[in-house]
């Protein structure tokens, strides 16, 4: 009975292999975009009107970032249910409050890049207002989770 319940830990293996494939799909698509950015600003070199708004740039790392929070967290479910993997320190994971830790730091940047492109849009102050209203509670309630989930040393 124990080692049927032992080998159950390999049904993680759906989640890793979710994860990993579209952490391959995030940087795929945040390579197309960064390739589409580039040849924008290529060829429109010689307009004396271009303008590019820097959110796109940051728009770019956030894509960036979360496909590799993804293969982050794919890595550390990998390593916390199946075996040690040969990892940099920083990306070795033994608990899943690490694990939520880093999705949670995650989903920060994520709204603050969304609010930053918000602000681009130029929307009204008080819509402006209230987004940013909604992302602070957010983020504070992610902070207050992750500074209270940690286990004692």
């Amino acid at each position: 009975m124990e080692r049927l319940l032992l080998s159950t830990r390999f049904i993680v293996l759906i989640g890793v292999i979710g994860l990993v494939v579209a952490a391959l799909a995030g940087f795929l698509l945040a390579v197309y975009e960064t390739g589409q950015l580039v040849w924008y600003i290529i060829t429109h070199l010689a307009d004396p009107n271009l303008e590019v708004e820097e959110v796109n740039f940051i728009k770019l790392v956030d894509g960036f970032l979360v496909s590799t929070g993804l293969l982050i967290f794919g890595l550390g479910l990998y390593e916390l249910f199946i075996r040690e993997l040969e990892l940099p320190r920083v990306l070795r994971f033994t608990t899943i409050g690490q694990l939520k830790t880093s999705l949670a730091n995650i989903i920060v940047l994520t709204l603050a890049v969304t609010f930053l492109a918000s602000l681009q849009e130029h929307e009204d102050a008080a819509s402006v207002l209230l987004k940013g209203a909604a992302v602070a509670v957010v983020i504070v309630a992610l902070v207050f989770f992750t500074r209270n989930d940690r286990e004692p040393h």
